[in-house]
């Protein structure tokens, strides 16, 4: 896949180092999201979920994207999950383990730069690494969010493609070897593996909703601090995104939306459905209730938006069994 010269297996390594500490961030600043306000337009919706997004408060956001009693059903799927993980293999627990002492025993932050900071130096002018392996990490993870996400509808997905794109090309060009950066960047990996305040598997899969959903929120709003460490203001484009109403018949409406990432102005439309006086996303309450049909006969059913055939799935988030390597793709509508 690659051409020129190979990456020594240390170096590849030491990537591999960061990109993994990458899951375990620190809160370079303390994110308060807002009260919510009421979704009782399209585009107060859709502003709504980027903000709760943004502030990494997933709790929130799956509140304003399902109604109340789907949302239950939704929270009780979850504990059930939780209650009845999948089995992690010894292999996954020590590992899981490793990661955690070497992100927070004293002196983390040293050790770690002892380890990368001589390897940076050999990434300078190498075109064969780091950025083009970052920027294949994204591609690869970004489509099979795509592809596997039944609430994305054409319209969601269009955009999601774009946005794809757009952080590819903001990889590739992008020095991560810089060595002051990096040292932000050990110095954040570390800081939010101890906020996350567990060093075992089990440990993690003992936390209870709200643990999980505040770790969840830790990760994203690290992840976030890490990226704009490197330029990627990821919590600006979210909350300073354009949100406006193209059209609107009472039932169901159009959002328009145009998103500044990574230099760029990416624009998109986001079809929407009113059920109780409240709106949601159509594709994903669509796809939402195709999958539990007790609860869609239990509310007023909503109609898809034109283009927005239901799918199976759900947009619960990932099982709380293990750690997410990333925030949930649901969050992101």
């Amino acid at each position: 896949m690659r051409t020129g010269t190979q990456i020594r297996p240390i170096r590849a390594r030491v990537f591999t180092l960061i990109v993994m500490g990458a899951g375990a961030l620190a809160l370079a600043a303390c994110h308060h999201a807002p009260p919510p306000p009421s979704n009782t337009t399209p585009e107060n919706a859709v502003a709504t979920s980027l903000r709760l997004t943004a502030t990494g408060d997933f709790d929130g956001l799956m509140k304003n994207r399902l109604p109340a009693a789907d949302y239950a059903r939704w929270r009780e799927e979850w504990e059930q999950s939780h209650a009845h993980p999948l089995p992690a293999s010894v292999a996954q627990q020590k590992q899981f383990a490793e990661i955690m002492q070497m992100l927070t025993e004293p002196g983390a932050e040293a050790k770690l730069a002892n380890r990368v900071q001589p390897e940076l130096s050999k990434f300078r002018g190498d075109k064969s690494a780091p950025a083009p392996i970052f920027a294949s990490i994204i591609e690869a993870a970004g489509k099979q969010m795509i592809e596997e996400s039944p609430q994305l509808g054409p319209a969601q997905q269009k955009l999601a493609t774009q946005v794809l794109a757009t952080l590819i090309g903001w990889a590739r060009t992008t020095d991560f070897s810089d060595p002051k950066k990096a040292q932000k960047a050990i110095d954040l990996v570390c800081a939010t593996a101890r906020q996350l305040h567990v060093q075992t598997l089990e440990q993690w899969r003992a936390l209870d909703y709200a643990q999980t959903m505040r770790n969840y929120g830790i990760l994203w709003s690290g992840l976030e601090n890490l990226l704009d460490i490197y330029g990627l203001d990821v919590a600006k484009s979210l909350t300073d995104a354009d949100v406006q109403n193209s059209a609107n018949d009472g039932t169901h409406a159009t959002v328009k939306l145009d998103v500044n990432l990574a230099g760029k102005t990416l624009s998109g439309e986001w079809p929407m459905v009113k059920e109780a006086g409240h709106w949601y996303d159509a594709a994903l309450l669509a796809a939402w209730r195709k999958a539990h049909p007790a609860t869609a006969a239990s509310t007023a059913a909503p109609a898809t938006s034109a283009g927005q055939p239901a799918a199976s799935g759900t947009t619960a988030p990932a099982n709380a069994a293990t750690p997410p390597a990333a925030t949930p793709a649901s969050a992101h509508s």
